[in-house]
């Protein structure tokens, strides 16, 4: 009996009496347990590499919103204790005091929402810094206030711009600082979150190759039986791509809006920056923060919020070009990345977005709300790296608040 008599009988050469249904068995058998620890092993993978990536993220935007809201405020108290200084009636210079008090209490709630989340070494040790500038700026903020409440103005003018301003603006600088060792750490346990997944991938792909071997080696025996087989798995093929697909979609989108996520910010950027650096093209960045959005918050609860966030996230994106930048950076922030713009047009851009923002009327329930935009441009310089851009767009952005809100302002043009 031939090779082909053999297993058109069901006996395979060097299988003895062994039948093609119990090849078919075993084979199938042992190549679904190979699918089943592919699936096990890429899922546990996956949840370990989303339970971190969700805790990183919420920790560290928790912290980041603490230090920016501490930077806030001690923005707004030192504006608030100048105003002390200038006011000349007593009722106006009492209720600047209690408001100067309430600031106080904001800052003291986001300093625990930060100490509570607790630190690292580095961290601890920028903290310990910012935290001797803060005792000694209470301590300038009284004599401030006891010089200002006796009616001695000019002295506590003298002391306001002589001694407090240089120590906040030292201050400011410690929260930057702490700022910018978050985006490192969230830099490093991305890394790290990648080193994972591909030694997930590596671990995956291993047991699919053998699993592919093995469903070769089935189809020699039985390939007109394996048809079914064969369709199944290249569904299962289809159906992981489009998985990883999606994940990878995800990895650069911000869930909330579907615009881009801070991450693919960053890798955006990097290539404008090298496109600068290397050809010299023009490219501008928007920083856009909305106005009056803590009032939807307040009082209508984060799912207003959340919404209103959605909505205006579609202006955005009526205003950019298909291979523009349109991302949320965390919050009520967001930016626009324009490709090959010079800086006029950008402006238009600019100002069309926050006639668009300022025109439109946010509904919830029976109450209906308006928001405003402050918009901060910078064209990318050969000289800048992507740290250098987002800062100068945002002191742009802070810029346009300073002047009133709901304006467009340029880096460096007064």
């Amino acid at each position: 009996m031939n090779v082909r008599q053999r297993i058109e009988h069901g006996i395979g050469p060097g299988l003895g009496g062994l039948g093609t249904q119990w090849i078919i068995a075993i084979g199938f058998t042992l190549v679904l347990v190979l699918m089943a620890m592919l699936t096990g092993l890429g899922l546990s993978h996956m949840a370990t590499i989303k339970a971190r990536m969700v805790n990183l993220v919420t920790e560290s935007n928790v912290k980041t919103e603490s230090v920016f809201q501490m930077r806030s405020v001690s923005r707004e108290r030192f504006a608030s204790l100048g105003q002390m200084v200038v006011l000349r009636d007593p009722f106006e210079r009492d209720e600047e005091y209690m408001r100067f008090q309430a600031q106080a209490s904001e800052f003291i709630r986001a300093r625990d929402r930060l100490l509570g989340l607790g630190m690292g070494p580095e961290e601890q040790a920028t903290w310990t810094r910012a935290r001797q500038l803060i005792q000694r700026d209470e301590q300038l903020h009284a004599q401030v206030i006891e010089l200002a409440m006796a009616g001695r103005s000019e002295t506590a003018l003298d002391l306001l711009l002589r001694d407090v301003r240089p120590l906040e603006n030292s201050l400011l600088d410690v929260f930057n600082e702490m700022v910018e060792q978050y985006r490192r750490t969230n830099q490093q346990s991305l890394r790290e979150s990648e080193a994972d997944y591909r030694e997930a991938a590596a671990y995956m792909i291993g047991l699919a190759l053998l699993a592919l071997v093995m469903g070769l080696a089935i189809a020699w025996v039985v390939i007109l039986r394996s048809r079914h087989a064969e369709s199944e798995l290249s569904r299962q093929s289809e159906a992981a791509i489009a998985a990883a697909e999606q994940l990878s979609w995800a990895a650069g989108h911000d869930s909330l809006t579907g615009l881009s996520n801070r991450r693919e910010t960053q890798r955006h950027l990097s290539l404008l920056v090298q496109d600068t650096q290397a050809h010299g093209m023009r490219h501008v960045l928007l920083y856009i923060d909305l106005d009056k959005f803590k009032a939807v918050n307040d009082s209508c609860g984060h799912l207003a919020g959340d919404e209103l966030l959605r909505q205006l996230a579609n202006i955005f994106t009526r205003h950019v070009r298909s291979g523009d930048l349109a991302a949320r950076l965390g919050g009520d922030e967001f930016c626009i990345g324009l490709a090959n713009c010079d800086m006029g047009k950008a402006r238009q851009i600019a100002e069309a977005i926050r006639d668009d923002v300022a025109q439109y009327r946010f509904c919830w329930e029976d109450r209906v709300f308006q928001v405003g935009a402050s918009v901060g441009l910078v064209q990318l310089e050969p000289t800048m790296d992507v740290p250098a851009v987002l800062r100068a767009a945002d002191a742009a952005c802070y810029q346009a608040k300073e002047r009133g809100r709901n304006q467009v302002c340029v880096h460096g043009e007064r």
